[in-house]
């Protein structure tokens, strides 16, 4: 199978295998796209539109030439410095590194041995809060170190990619995979993906905060943690494969200068907290350690909602149901989902099977009170 295919309210969404892209189209859109995949003239499509759709021979072959453009830029598409073009023989692994970290998760031991400063500080604040004494066998290895203009990542003595400095999101990214399949002895194959937002749980189901950078999911997700509810995961939520539940991850959550205020009174440790700068995502943060919970260390949590979230000041508290084929768009681009097929289609079915909202505010007190609600299916 070449793609996959969900419809969303009057629209498809289009999964294309080759690319690992998803698309959501309006219905004569997804009718040029299949046929162009299922190998169809371009003529023969262009006069199945021109019918079906009542457009004139001119606009619909000008209609059918900018999809099937559309196309062919996909594969121009530039997916960045994933590190998979590493040759093993050409790395130099340092005799001495900048510093050596040992984390303690879920009571295996992580030493982690930073090659330089920038690299030290790419990981380790998010996850400093786990910091244990040094162990003479750890559970796993890992060594970050700088290979000509490229940073390297090995796990265990084995070479996991290599990235450039524009890239060391990607860097981030695989490390904290790696820590990840290392917590819960799985493969990467075994996500179905993982989401830039912040995930908070009542004990029983969780929901997923998205929004852009600076809407204030992180900010959100604080104010229920410390409500209450439990937080799983901030800036890194992973979902499982098979099942769909989403799985706690514990680092640090980020909290943005413009966020301290609000937060004190809930936090006072904020006030005295170090920043850190990080001039490459043009952000300065404060690090808040996540209340670590004894019961969610090694099992999911299905998922009861995708809320998009606004701090608009003096907005008060409205929230709303978004539709889902609004919701996908914003969903989908910050995120890493699997490209395997099976994850993919469950992915899809994960999504179509998910309430989705809009919540703006200015209130806390309303905002948990909502949320509250949505939990209890009394919004």
């Amino acid at each position: 199978m070449n793609y996959l295919e969900r419809s969303v309210g009057n629209k498809k969404i289009l999964w294309l295998k080759q690319y690992n892209r998803y698309l959501v189209l309006e219905l004569s859109a997804y009718d040029v796209i299949k046929r162009k995949l299922e190998g169809q003239d371009r003529k023969i499509i262009s006069a199945h539109i021109s019918k079906s759709y009542h457009l004139p021979e001119s606009e619909a072959k000008r209609y059918v030439g900018e999809i099937v453009t559309m196309i062919k830029q996909l594969s121009d598409y530039n997916i960045g410095d994933r590190g998979n073009s590493l040759n093993p023989s050409s790395v130099d692994i340092p005799n001495h590194f900048y510093s050596t970290k040992c984390y303690k998760i879920n009571e295996l031991t992580f030493h982690v041995q930073y090659g330089s400063y920038h690299l030290e500080h790419l990981n380790h604040q998010k996850f400093a809060h786990l910091e244990s004494n040094l162990s003479n066998i750890p559970d796993h290895q890992f060594q970050v170190f700088q290979n000509g203009e490229q940073s390297v990542l090995l796990v265990n003595g084995k070479i996991i990619g290599q990235w450039l400095p524009e890239n060391d999101h990607y860097l981030s990214g695989k490390f904290s995979m790696e820590l990840l399949n290392a917590m819960y002895h799985r493969t990467e194959s075994d996500w179905m993906g993982v989401f830039h937002a912040s995930a908070i749980s009542n004990k029983e189901k969780c929901m997923l905060f998205l929004g852009d950078s600076g809407s204030g999911k992180s900010t959100t997700c604080a104010v229920l943690m410390a409500s209450g509810f439990n937080l799983l995961a901030d800036d890194f939520v992973p979902v499982d494969g098979s099942t769909g539940s989403v799985y706690s991850f514990p680092a640090a959550v980020s909290v943005k200068k413009s966020a301290i205020t609000s937060l004190i009174d809930f936090f006072p440790e904020l006030e005295a907290a170090d920043e850190f700068a990080y001039p490459e995502m043009d952000k300065t943060v404060r690090f808040l350690p996540p209340v670590l919970q004894s019961d969610n260390s090694s099992m999911g949590y299905p998922c009861k909602a995708l809320v998009f979230v606004k701090y608009k000041e003096d907005s008060g508290m409205t929230i709303e149901k978004l539709p889902s084929d609004v919701a996908f768009p914003k969903l989908v681009p910050d995120s890493w989902i699997s490209p395997i097929e099976e994850n993919a289609s469950r992915f899809l079915d994960w999504f179509l099977g998910i309430s989705c909202y809009q919540l703006i505010y200015s209130d806390n007190d309303r905002m948990v009170n909502a949320i509250q609600k949505l939990f209890s299916d009394d919004l």
